[in-house]
């Protein structure tokens, strides 16, 4: 797919168990340049040390920054370090993904959410995961199948995408339109995503250019 030009950075668990860190795994599958940064050695998540994290180091030169909404969940540690790295991404000019799914304690989908929109702003692409658009489009007040253009409008964000594996269907909500089309291969959301985020910055600018990245290098 001639993605090692691309450098992803995520910021997940050790175990790379959440969301971020499947994409980012999914990423290195298929070419990308990707790290992946957690505390080291047997330091709890919960616990960090979140000033050891040298997110300047990680940043350099990368593309995207990868983060979870559910990691604000996992304690007062995690919840900084994620909200340090989208700042350091505004500063060394690599752009904010933010992926969002539902946690583990669904009950806590809002508070999850709560957390991105007061982050809005330092999101360049907005990923739903198809498990969390229907509880989001509660929590908003809308019907799903509006949701991603609203989050966009009223977000401003520039690329709100969503990916369906059961239908092979991609979503993209952004500046020039909406764009959706179908994979021709079925594949799970994260590793959309995942070909998505090497495409785009290869695949040329305009529609043309968010077409080609969503069929995510499978025509």
């Amino acid at each position: 797919m001639g993605t090692g030009a691309v450098r992803i950075v995520g910021f997940g668990r050790p175990d790379r168990s959440d969301r971020a860190s499947v994409v980012l795994s999914a990423a290195a599958e298929i070419g990308a340049i990707a790290v992946h940064v957690s505390p080291e050695g047997s330091t709890s998540f919960d616990t960090m040390d979140q000033g050891a994290l040298d997110w300047r180091a990680a940043l350099d030169s990368a593309h995207w920054l990868v983060n979870s909404s559910s990691t604000v969940l996992e304690g007062d540690a995690p919840r900084g370090a994620w909200g340090a790295s989208m700042a350091f991404a505004e500063l060394e000019g690599s752009r904010s993904v933010m992926v969002v799914g539902m946690p583990d304690s669904p009950e806590l989908l809002a508070e999850a959410w709560g957390s991105v929109i007061e982050r809005i702003r330092q999101i360049h692409l907005l990923f739903f995961e198809s498990d969390a658009l229907g509880a989001i489009a509660d929590l908003e007040g809308i019907e799903p199948e509006s949701l991603l253009s609203s989050v966009r409008d009223r977000g401003l964000v520039p690329i709100v995408c969503s990916y369906e594996p059961g239908t092979r269907k991609a979503c993209v909500e952004h500046a020039l339109g909406s764009t959706e089309v179908h994979t021709s291969a079925t594949m799970d959301s994260e590793s959309w995503l995942a070909a998505f985020l090497c495409k785009l910055p290869l695949s040329g600018s305009g529609k043309l250019g968010l077409e080609k990245a969503a069929r995510a290098g499978t025509d």
